[in-house]
């Protein structure tokens, strides 16, 4: 009987040393995922802003510069899950847009000690298009979607259903 006395908490000793090891694999996982989302989110958001802003015409490049920046800004606010703040930088050139964004991700403040984990860089750079390289764009678009019409109108007409008669 004196062997089993020392059998019975083992269970309980094994566990309190391995939960903790447990519990930061999935925090970590967790964290990963989260940075991940965040990433991809202000890249689509710089994406869309360069070129959503390409587009227009500005009379200058401060107007451009400032337009990128409301866009990335508006396209971020309330999107992102783990950044607690985020900074904006455009530079516009004569030929190309670079946008950036800098974020910091943040824990909450309920979790001491592990507040302010890992940063964001992400960048962007576009070449800035002109008037006709849109049209061409434009153009090509066009091209690729009468050819799409064309197929799917030929699937439709041999696939068209008789009509019943009285």
């Amino acid at each position: 009987m004196g062997k089993n006395i020392y059998k019975n908490g083992s269970f309980t000793i094994e566990c309190a040393l391995i939960m903790p090891v447990i519990l930061l694999c999935i925090v970590s996982v967790m964290w990963l995922m989260i940075y991940m989302y965040d990433e991809n989110v202000i890249y689509r958001s710089l994406v869309h802003a360069v070129l959503a802003a390409d587009y227009h015409e500005s009379d200058s490049n401060s107007e451009l510069k400032n337009e990128i920046e409301e866009r990335v800004y508006e396209d971020l606010k309330g999107q992102l899950v783990g950044v607690g703040d985020a900074e904006v930088f455009v530079k516009v050139g004569k030929n190309n847009v670079t946008a950036s964004v800098e974020a910091k991700l943040a824990m909450s403040q309920n979790l001491p000690g592990l507040s302010g984990l890992g940063e964001i860089k992400t960048e962007v750079k576009e070449k800035r298009m002109s008037g006709a390289d849109i049209i061409l764009d434009v153009r090509r678009i066009k091209a690729v979607y009468d050819i799409a019409n064309k197929i799917v109108g030929s699937e439709t007409e041999n696939e068209k259903p008789e009509m019943e008669e009285e």
